[in-house]
């Protein structure tokens, strides 16, 4: 009997002992875990792609709002002639020529509301197309250096992250230098 309780003491001890070691083999045989973030806002604002990109979004805007100041100074004209030449016209007149300057501002409303959804439409393509590259660019830096994730600082939730972790840097530096070869 003792000789039982002995071997079969024995065999559980040999027994961990083999877990143990099969497993610390498969741990030591497993990558370590890497996990980063990159802030893509800062990439986009900063990378000279995107930099350009604003600028184009920003110049259409001023062209738009060129116009946009025509009108209303056109429409301002035509309210300070109403106001002078009110006591001359006829009371017909009058109310044509205020009926006027409401549909031109109704006009110049409508065209406002019109460049405003238009630009940020295309504000918002421009960035579509720049997280499209982004993306990739971040996929091949991550496969590239062996990490097992990497998530976006603004909006992933991530509250803390050690400086070490903070990819932004050089994903900006491969995505400048990426996109300077194309």
């Amino acid at each position: 009997m003792m000789r039982t309780i002995c071997g079969w003491r024995w065999r559980l001890f040999w027994g961990a002992a083999a877990v143990v070691l099969t497993a610390s083999v498969s741990w030591a045989a497993d990558p370590p875990v890497r996990f980063g973030f990159v802030d893509l806002q800062a990439v986009i604002t900063q990378s000279k792609e995107g930099q350009a990109a604003m600028d184009k979004v920003k110049a259409e805007a001023a062209e738009k709002q060129k116009e946009i100041t025509a009108k209303e100074a056109e429409i301002k004209q035509m309210d300070a002639d109403l106001q002078k030449q009110a006591a001359a016209m006829s009371e017909a007149a009058k109310k044509d020529r205020e009926e006027e300057i409401r549909r031109k501002l109704r006009d110049l409303k409508r065209v406002t509301e019109d460049v405003n959804r238009d630009l940020a439409k295309r504000e918002g393509e421009m960035v579509n197309d720049l997280l499209k590259d982004l993306t990739t660019v971040i996929r091949d830096y991550g496969k590239d250096k062996g990490y097992t994730l990497i998530v976006e600082k603004g909006q992933s939730g991530v509250i803390y992250g050690n400086d070490a972790a903070d990819l932004t840097k050089e994903i900006l530096e491969r995505y400048n230098t990426r996109r300077s070869k194309k």
